[in-house]
């Protein structure tokens, strides 16, 4: 029977509440039920390493990505979740980042001998070490699959001696790492290093990523969250973090206190969270471009006023649509007795948009928000307005 990988439609997990720190936000080797939107990429490795596995050949793989793109739950995934259900064999896992040598053949050693279940030689000698990590490595009964992660120049002589003696023993190895360690190791050491093929993981859509910060909600939040903080945190990423789902992770971290105390989790509270990934300007910066877009501009002032004071009612609103945004200046521009022309509410909040005071929402360009505190955004508009009424 073929393995059938995770699809978005399979998320949906029943809730429970958490009372201690969820895995699924906390620990940095959580591995979730469903590998959402990897599955040409899982049907690639799988199938590689099922014909290695049966055919009795080693295979090894280099798999990359940018940071946070999720390279190491994808070996993981593969390692904890595919393996086991495929093949018989040995797994093995290291994270050798910040390792020296002897550290990681140290652990690695200890690894192998424990599921082979024979007694481990302690040794500081690293030959000797070394040797018998090979030894039980060899007469192991079973094939064993390593997975090295987080690989960069200090550690790619582990990495080519373990792809070697992977070969020797029709094992099979993974090596993990991101695509700027990769490019510097493949340019000097590709063909000494014994690897096979590579996954090169590619970033998320802001679809994709809602997927998958919906998927972790529903796996750690004993309350939820509404689609919109969802959305939201996701627009975050998206527009600042290149789409990496550990971005949204860190966001959801913060989170978590507060929903855990059952506080209402809105639009302030989502941007504190995500204030570390968005480069926030200080007020005054926000203060100069307002006044050097509107200068002498009512309109533009007008738009942003009745944006950012529909925001500050409405706390649990994330977003406004373009609809709701036309009917609010509609009725400010009959309070303040100024003319209403549709085209020019469009131009002033293209101007915004271009300016990144306002941002439009990669699901539904409708949808408008914003990355500061809306009082700031109104304090600024409503002081500029009533500037340029006392200069007519």
């Amino acid at each position: 029977m073929p393995f059938i990988y995770g699809s978005p439609d399979k998320c949906m997990i029943t809730m429970k509440r958490v009372d201690t720190s969820p895995k699924g936000l906390f620990d940095p080797y959580y591995v979730p039920k469903y590998l959402l939107h990897r599955d040409r990429d899982l049907e690639t490795i799988d199938g590689i390493y099922t014909d290695s596995y049966y055919d009795e050949y080693g295979v090894n793989c280099l798999v990359h990505g940018i940071t946070g793109v999720g390279s190491t739950v994808f070996s993981r995934y593969f390692l904890t979740r595919l393996v086991p259900e495929r093949f018989d064999a040995y797994t093995i896992y290291c994270d050798v980042k910040n390792k020296d040598l002897l550290e990681i053949i140290s652990e690695l050693n200890e690894k192998i001998h424990y599921e082979a279940k024979k007694p481990v030689t302690f040794t500081f000698d690293l030959d000797v070490m070394w040797l018998d990590f090979k030894r039980t490595a060899r007469s192991s009964s079973k094939r064993t699959v390593f997975v090295l992660d987080n690989i960069d120049e200090r550690s790619e002589e582990v990495y080519a001696k373990i792809a070697q003696l992977s070969k020797e023993i029709n094992a099979s190895t993974i090596g993990v790492l991101n695509s700027h360690d990769y490019r510097l190791l493949t340019k000097s050491h590709a063909r000494s290093m014994a690897y096979d093929f590579e996954i090169a993981l590619d970033t998320y859509t802001q679809s994709q990523l809602y997927d998958i910060v919906r998927l972790r909600v529903e796996e750690t939040f004993s309350q939820g969250l509404t689609d919109d903080i969802i959305r939201y945190i996701t627009d975050c990423v998206v527009e600042f973090d290149a789409s990496k789902p550990k971005t949204s992770i860190e966001a959801l971290r913060v989170l978590w206190p507060l929903a855990r105390k059952g506080k209402e989790i809105d639009s302030d509270a989502v941007r504190a969270a995500t204030a570390d990934i968005i480069p926030f300007g200080q007020d005054q910066d926000y203060l100069d471009i307002i006044d050097t877009i509107s200068m002498n501009d009512f309109m533009t002032l007008i738009v942003l006023e009745c944006l950012a004071e529909h925001l500050m009612r409405f706390k649990t609103e994330t977003y406004i649509d373009r609809n709701t945004l036309d009917e609010i200046v509609q009725i400010k521009c009959e309070e303040l007795d100024i003319r209403y022309v549709i085209d020019d509410i469009y131009r002033s909040l293209q101007t915004l948009i271009f300016q990144s005071v306002i941002f439009e929402s990669k699901h539904s360009r409708n949808l408008l928000y914003i990355l500061v505190p809306p009082e700031i955004l109104y304090d600024a508009a409503v002081s500029l307005r009533r500037e340029l009424a006392r200069r007519k």
